[in-house]
């Protein structure tokens, strides 16, 4: 006779020490909206997100590549993104302000949450030139998971050029010009 297991329900929000907290996901409807990226340093197997490179751990991939500014690992290759390549960051929190630095030269587009009272937002804002704040998201659960029962915090599409912003990611939020970056 099967069994059923009952999928187990976590607390999701930031501090959590979830293990799992770095394997959600961007739903698939704002992974379509936002568009394919040259890079995503810190991609999951289960990611949406549309990328021509992605580093993933699970694959001994490394977002942080040799430690210069833009330098990634996929694997075995080494790469580099530079001031014309679009670049998906949405790390683990922990490293926001690392991969900032990291890639704050390229044309990113950052998906975190709208909190002016963490350390990294005010250099992410004054490195936007648009941010796209949206009327609700809920993340996508790695498998095994349910959903975490929404955000506590809103979340933004923070982008170092205005020109990267998609019809559909306005259709889908608030968005305006910051009047720095691109």
């Amino acid at each position: 006779m099967k069994t059923k297991t009952k999928a187990k329900k976590v607390n999701v929000r930031g501090g959590s020490n979830d293990p799992n907290r770095g394997k959600w996901c961007t739903p698939k409807p704002v992974a379509i909206a936002v568009g394919p990226f040259d890079l995503d340093p810190f991609s999951n197997p289960h990611s949406h997100i549309v990328s021509t490179h992605r580093c993933m751990l699970e694959d001994g991939g490394d977002g942080f590549g040799s430690g210069e500014p833009g330098s990634y690992r996929t694997g075995k290759v080494f790469g580099h993104a530079d001031a014309s390549n679009t670049v998906w960051i949405q790390p683990p929190y922990e490293i926001v302000m690392r991969a900032l630095k990291h890639y704050e030269h390229t044309r990113f587009t950052a998906l975190l949450r709208f909190d002016p009272r963490t350390t990294w937002f005010r250099r992410l804002y004054r490195a936007s030139a648009l941010v796209a704040v949206f009327r609700g998201i809920e993340f996508e659960p790695p498998p095994g998971i349910e959903t975490g029962g929404g955000n506590s915090f809103p979340h933004a599409l923070f982008y170092r050029d205005a020109r990267d912003v998609t019809e559909a990611v306005l259709r889908l939020t608030y968005a305006w010009r910051t009047g720095n970056g691109t």
